[in-house]
């Protein structure tokens, strides 16, 4: 399960919480049962020496058999520390749960039950059987601020953000005061319940505690005001930390950069580096983004620099950004040059796809499918992503054959069959490529589909000249309960834009009005062709009328409207109306003009 930023975990650290990392053994645990067998030792002797010791108080110093006594017994205890850890870290709740067993059996201090305990609840978090976890809190004789960061981090890590809150109350209840590590995980449940008001009471209470400027608190704070679309709320909190360090200022650049705010990510980018700050790898990916978004190669460039200079332009994270920055700039040669140098004998498939990505964004469409091939020919196991981009390549191509074969390999691979959005893109390539059948097979057999599912076989049928298949179609999607939207209703009202389809026409305009999709651009266009094609050109002028700014397709709709249906002089007219709108000529209202003269 993810940890969450700035709570949790440093990149390259261990996955184990902060507030649970205590001094860790120097070998990593590798066999649970030795594991098992040493700790029963430990106790057995822990036991014995009790017993010897008890027997021998009249002629040894007691406080020197009590400081021995309480050694092995902190001895033990790091051992079964050490295996829940384990056991948390790779998931092993069997192990756990004797590990849990043994403790009951046992008898320690008061300070070393709550450790060992808090290590126990922490386990079942971890391994997903939070009702243990939560037994296990209830029961303890005594807590302690660990204990509830605990329930708090795992309620938030099981989904359960209200429960998580609940137990931050019920820890004030208590009289427990928080720490900095509660306050940044009880942030983390404001943030799964997308609450703002319940981060700002929070907020609140962290200024009066005195920990507003905190590092660990103040960074939870911003990323919750920044995943909450509050950003000027997340500088104001950035700004009042005391001393930031690499995860503050990683976590301010990746909010602007989400928000939309590409220029002010990329001016925090560049003070991180003027204060001495070392990027990591995810905050040169957050500014990349922004740079490809604003589609500035200079900038990205200056970023580059900066990936050079800390040698990290092979790290996979930063090269995939470099690769999808560049193409997003239309430097297809940079991104290319990024790919070659680093990635070309990679067997991670994400540099492969960000450059099949760019090539296809970027309408080298057979440059993208060359790549997909010498990726298998790599031996790079294609994804999804992978999957996308070529058929979305093929599809502009038309390659049928060399879409049947890829769609082999999906069917072969068995893991992505069900995955709704890959079979949408087959169902478009099918159709784009003038194989009807083939996509309707595939639509046919799909267990789950959505509004894009039934749009793009509607879609299809449109383009095929099959209008009352495609209605068909169209009716069958409302039967099912799918609520059309303006791309869907767009194809419908090309598909009845003919003098026997009129009336249906009509009543796909009174669905779209009760929808409230009337006012829609695509819609208001489409309607205006509809009723043009149908040779109700009154209609058709009614609905252009009420245009706000029409564009070059409403105007070409009326203006054939009036051409083919003996009126070219009001289509004339309208061509002139449409020049003194300073909307362009192209060259099918240019042929229209001559039909008319």
């Amino acid at each position: 399960m993810a940890v969450t930023p700035g709570l949790s975990v440093k990149v390259g650290a261990s996955s184990e919480p902060y507030f649970l990392r205590f001094h860790a053994p120097s070998n990593r645990i590798s066999n649970n049962k030795a594991i098992v067998s040493n700790a029963v030792l430990s106790f057995a002797m822990v036991r014995s020496f009790k017993g010897v010791g008890a027997g021998k108080v009249r002629n040894n110093n007691p406080c020197s058999i009590a400081k021995t006594d309480r050694c092995h017994e902190a001895f033990a205890a790091q051992e079964l520390v050490d295996l829940l850890r384990d056991s948390a870290a790779r998931g092993l709740i069997r192990e756990g749960k004797s590990v849990h067993g043994l403790l009951l059996k046992s008898s320690f201090g008061d300070e070393e039950s709550v450790r060992l305990f808090n290590h126990v609840a922490n386990m079942y978090a971890k391994c997903c059987s939070f009702v243990d976890a939560w037994r296990v809190f209830d029961e303890m004789p005594h807590r302690n601020v660990l204990s509830w960061t605990v329930m708090i981090v795992g309620s938030k890590n099981n989904g359960l953000f209200l429960d998580g809150f609940r137990f931050f109350y019920d820890m004030l209840v208590d009289g427990i005061l928080p720490d900095e590590f509660v306050y940044s995980a009880v942030i983390q449940s404001c943030i799964g319940l997308g609450c703002i008001e319940l981060g700002e009471a929070v907020h609140g209470q962290i200024v009066k505690r005195g920990f507003w400027d905190d590092v660990i608190v103040g960074t939870s704070l911003l990323s919750m005001y920044s995943k909450l679309h509050e950003s000027e709320a997340s500088v104001r909190v950035f700004n009042a930390i005391a001393e930031h360090n690499q995860v503050s200022w990683g976590a301010m650049i990746s909010g602007l950069s989400s928000n939309g705010l590409y220029l002010e990510a990329f001016q925090k980018f560049l003070a991180m580096i003027a204060q001495g700050f070392r990027p990591n790898m995810y905050t040169f990916s957050s500014v990349l983004k922004a740079v490809g978004k604003m589609k500035d190669d200079s900038k990205g460039r200056e970023v580059h620099h900066c990936v050079m200079d800390y040698a990290m332009e092979s790290n996979v994270v930063v090269g995939t950004s470099l690769i999808d920055m560049y193409s997003k700039c239309g430097c297809l040669s940079d991104a290319r040059s990024v790919f070659d140098r680093n990635f070309y004998k990679s067997k991670v498939n994400n540099p492969w796809n960000a450059m099949i990505s760019g090539y296809t964004q970027c309408g080298y469409w057979r440059e993208a499918l060359d790549l997909f091939v010498e990726m298998c020919q790599n031996d790079v196991r294609p994804d999804l992503y992978t999957y996308g981009g070529v058929f979305s390549a093929n599809a502009a191509l038309k390659w049928l054959y060399f879409g049947r074969q890829v769609h082999g390999m999906v069917v072969k691979s068995r893991n992505h069959t069900r995955v709704l959005s890959l079979n949408n893109a087959i169902v478009d390539a099918y159709f784009k490529c003038q194989s009807l059948e083939d996509a309707r097979k595939v639509f046919d057999r799909m267990q789950e589909r959505d509004m894009v599912s039934w749009t793009t076989l509607v879609s299809a049928y449109v383009q095929c000249y099959q209008a009352r298949e495609a209605l068909s179609i169209f009716s069958q999607m409302r039967e099912q309960g799918f609520i059309p939207n303006q791309f869907t209703f767009s194809s419908v009202l090309v598909a009845c834009a003919s003098p026997s389809l009129l009336e249906y026409g009509r009543q796909v305009h009174g669905l779209i009005c009760k929808a409230g999709l009337d006012d829609d651009n695509c819609i208001e266009s489409s309607l205006t062709h509809m009723y043009a094609k149908s040779g109700n050109i009154i209609d058709a002028m009614e609905v252009f009328e009420k245009i706000v700014c029409p564009d070059v397709v409403s105007w070409t709709a009326i203006i054939y409207g009036y051409a083919q249906h003996g009126f070219p002089d009001k289509a004339v007219e309208l061509i002139q109306k449409m020049e003194q709108a300073g909307v362009q000529l192209n060259s099918n209202i240019s042929l229209s003009h001559l039909i008319c003269l």
